[in-house]
C-alpha cells in the first residue's frame, strides 16, 4: 500500500529571516510520522501574495496532505485566505459563525474586538471552518486536487492544540494509515559519537530505522519500528541497547506524545511525593534554583560563586574539596538552613571563567534515604559548564529517587 504524502508549510516573514524558530513545522512532522505519513517536504514562504498562491497550487497537485501554519490573523500580511481564494477560485465569504466566536473570544477577556478582526470571519468558498476556541484565527480545510489541505494558526498552543482536537481526528477517520512505532532512549553525559560507538555491537534488522538526536547533555537514541514489527524482538533490542549505554540512559519513551524531559521527570516526581528540597551551587550559576523554583515544595536555596565562598560561609576551613568535606558541609547546612527533607549540593571548587576548559564539581544528595556524593568533570564554556553542571544534578535526583525509566503519561 502506497504511504500517503504529507507537505507542511510555513507562513510568514518572520519565518524566513530567522527571526523565530520554525517550532511548528518541526512538532507536525512528528506527528504526522507517527500516524504513518511520508513527510516529504517543509516550506516556509514569506508574506507574498502571489508567491503563496503559486505555492498552494503546487502542493495541492502532489500530495495527499498539506498542513500550512501561520497567515489567518486580522493584520494586512495575513494572507492565507485571500491566497486560497485566488489559488482556486473560491471567493471570501462571510461566516457568522466565526465571527461570534472570536466576538465571544474578546468578551472573555473583557476587552473590545478590533474592527480589523472582522477579517477572520472570511473563509474561502466550502470551506470546513475549524473551531478554534484556544484563540480568535479559526482554521479552515479545503479538498483541492485530492489533496485534504488544514489551514492552522501560527500560535504555537493554537496548532497544536487545534491539530489534535480536529485535524488528527479527520485524518485517521478518512485515510488509510500504518503507523509506524516509534521509542527514544534518553541519554545524559554521553555525546552523539560516543552512543553511535556503544550501540555499534548490536545488529539492527534492516527495516529498523535508528536515528540520534543531540542535545548538549542530553542526547536521545530514537528507534522507528515498522508497523506489525514482532513486539518481543522489538522489547529485546530495546533491552540490548540500554544495557550497552549503562547508567546513561535516563528513560524509555514509549509513547507518541512529547514526554518529559529529565528535569520535568525530577520535578514531577519531587511533587507528587511532597518532597521538600533545599539547594546549594556554584557550578550550575542558579541553574538548579530557577529549575526546582517551578515545583511548591522548594524551600529555596542558595548560589555562590565557587564551592570555597559556600565553605567560608559555613564556618569551614578552605582548601580542596574532598569528599569528607562535602559530607560535613551537607551536615552545617542542614543544621543551619533548618532543611527538613531533601539537600541537593552543587559546588565547584573554583568560579567559571573563559578561559577555564575542565573544572570539578560535586555533586551531593543529603535526604531521607541517606547520602549520596560524586565527582563530575564539567569541560567548556562557563555556559556548557553551568548546563551540564545542571543535568547531572537533576540525573543524581533522579537516581536517589529511583525513579523508573519507563515514561508513558500519555499515549
Amino acid at each position: 500500500m502506497k504511504q500517503p504524502i504529507a507537505e507542511i508549510l510555513s507562513q510568514g516573514d518572520e519565518v524566513i529571516t530567522g527571526e523565530i524558530a520554525d517550532t511548528n513545522a518541526a512538532w507536525l512532522a512528528s506527528e504526522l510520522s507517527l500516524m504513518g505519513f511520508k513527510v516529504s517536504r517543509h516550506t516556509s514562504v514569506g508574506d507574498r501574495l502571489d508567491d503563496l498562491v503559486e505555492l498552494f497550487r503546487e502542493v495541492s497537485r502532489r500530495a495527499d496532505v498539506c498542513l500550512s501554519t501561520g497567515g489567518l490573523g486580522p493584520t494586512s500580511d495575513d494572507l492565507t485566505a485571500e491566497a486560497i481564494s485566488l489559488a482556486f477560485d473560491r471567493p471570501l465569504t462571510f461566516d457568522p459563525i466565526a465571527l461570534e466566536q472570536i466576538e465571544d473570544w474578546y468578551r472573555r477577556l473583557d476587552r473590545p474586538m478590533p474592527a480589523v478582526n472582522q477579517k477572520q470571519a472570511y473563509l474561502p468558498k466550502d470551506a470546513e471552518r475549524l473551531d478554534n476556541p484556544w484563540g480568535t484565527a479559526p482554521g479552515f480545510g479545503i479538498v483541492e486536487n485530492g489533496c485534504q489541505m488544514c489551514f492552522l494558526p501560527g500560535v504555537p498552543r493554537e496548532m497544536k492544540a487545534l491539530f489534535e482536537a480536529r485535524i488528527e481526528p479527520k485524518l485517521k477517520a478518512t485515510m488509510t494509515l500504518l503507523p509506524e512505532r516509534r521509542v527514544i532512549l534518553q541519554t545524559i553525559g554521553i555525546g552523539e559519537s560516543q552512543l553511535q560507538e556503544l550501540i555499534a555491537p548490536i545488529v539492527l534488522p534492516p527495516e529498523v530505522i535508528l536515528g540520534f538526536r543531540a542535545g548538549g547533555p542530553e542526547n536521545q537514541v530514537k528507534l522507528m519500528f515498522p508497523q506489525g514489527f514482532d513486539a518481543d524482538h522489538s522489547e529485546a533490542i530495546i533491552i540490548s541497547l540500554c544495557q550497552v549505554i549503562g547508567e546513561g540512559v535516563t528513560g524509555i519513551r514509549r509513547h507518541r506524545h512529547h514526554p518529559k524531559n529529565l528535569k520535568e521527570q525530577v520535578l514531577a516526581a519531587l511533587t507528587q511525593q511532597e518532597l521538600h528540597i533545599f539547594s546549594v551551587e556554584s557550578s550550575a550559576a542558579g541553574r538548579l534554583a530557577q529549575g526546582l523554583g517551578e515545583i511548591s515544595t522548594y524551600q529555596g536555596g542558595m548560589v555562590f560563586k565557587d564551592g570555597l565562598r559556600c565553605l567560608t560561609r559555613y564556618g569551614m576551613a578552605t582548601g580542596t574539596l574532598t569528599e569528607e568535606k562535602i559530607h560535613e558541609l551537607l551536615g552545617r547546612i542542614k543544621e543551619k538552613e533548618a532543611v527538613s527533607s531533601l539537600l541537593l549540593l552543587n559546588l565547584s571548587e573554583e568560579s567559571l571563567t573563559e578561559e577555564q576548559t575542565i573544572v570539578p564539581s560535586w555533586l551531593a544528595v543529603a535526604g531521607p534515604k541517606g547520602v549520596t556524593i560524586e565527582k563530575k568533570a564539567l569541560r567548556g564554556s562557563p555556559r556548557r559548564q553551568s548546563e551540564w553542571a545542571t543535568a547531572f544534578a537533576f540525573d543524581l535526583l533522579r537516581r536517589y529517587l529511583h525513579l523508573p525509566l519507563e515514561i508513558s503519561d500519555g499515549d
